[in-house]
Formats: C-alpha cells, sequence, structure tokens
C-alpha cells in the first residue's frame, strides 16, 4: 500500500469514525434522558396528594421569558403527619407569579419515598431537580453585600 493510498483512507476514515462516535454517544446520552424522565413520571405518579401553603418566594438566576426559576419554602400538610416545611426549585409561569405569594395554598404531590421531594400538582409549574436555593437572587444579593 503506498502513502497516498494510506493518506486517503485516513482522510475519509477517521472524519467517518468520528461522526459515529458522536452519534453513538447522543443516542446514548437521549436514552438515559428517556429513562430517567420515565422514572421521574412514575415517582410523581406514585406520589401522595398535599396541601402546601408558600411560606416564602425568591426569583432564581435560570429561567426564561415564559418560565422562570423559584425557590419556595412551603409547609407541607398531607394530612396525616404533621406539617413540616420544604424547599423547592420549581420552573413557574410568569402568568401565574400571583398564585405563590407569601400566604397561598398549592396543591402539591409528595414523593413516596422522600418527604423532602414536592411535585407540583398544577399545570402551570414544573418540578425541577438539581438547583440550589443559594442561586437565588436574594442569597446572592446577601452574600455581595455582607
Amino acid at each position: 500500500m503506498d502513502t497516498g493510498t494510506l493518506i486517503l483512507i485516513l482522510s475519509f476514515g477517521i472524519p467517518a469514525l468520528v461522526i459515529i462516535l458522536i452519534f453513538y454517544f447522543l443516542k446514548r446520552s437521549f436514552s438515559k434522558q428517556k429513562q430517567f424522565a420515565q422514572e421521574l413520571q412514575k415517582r410523581k405518579n406514585e406520589a401522595n396528594s398535599a396541601n402546601a401553603k408558600v411560606i416564602s418566594a425568591s426569583h432564581g438566576l435560570q429561567g426564561g421569558e415564559i418560565k422562570r426559576l423559584i425557590f419556595l419554602k412551603l409547609e407541607i400538610n398531607d394530612g396525616f403527619s404533621s406539617p413540616y416545611e420544604a424547599k423547592v426549585g420549581w420552573f413557574i409561569d410568569t402568568l401565574h407569579f400571583d398564585k405563590i405569594k407569601e400566604g397561598s395554598f398549592i396543591p402539591v404531590k409528595v414523593d413516596s419515598a422522600n418527604k423532602y421531594a414536592i411535585f407540583p400538582d398544577i399545570s402551570w409549574a414544573v418540578y425541577t431537580e438539581g438547583y440550589s436555593t443559594e442561586l437565588s437572587v436574594e442569597n446572592l444579593e446577601k452574600k455581595r453585600i455582607g
């Protein structure tokens, strides 16, 4: 095999291999996301209904024009145990901010495995995981001033 043939094979083979690897990792990533979404939906379906009173609400840095990340401190009352406080971060539709004022009541679902995993039982809020309450605007301003 001469040098020209080897260069020709490598010039087509390496990019083809890179493209195949990219598609493989994308497919694998999408299947993991699909599995996570299915597990989350199962957790939501098995969660117990409860009412939550909004103790406080603060804006997060993430979000867009329609939905914004809001950190809520809720008092959960499931009717079976004594009320307890939980902190959640949900993406909430900006048209419904008036429904999360302090003292408002929101229908929620409490995860049966973890009572601090609170799912919104309303159409205008979306459950999220992995956002720290340290990223709220109020907490960041306190750190900047202090």
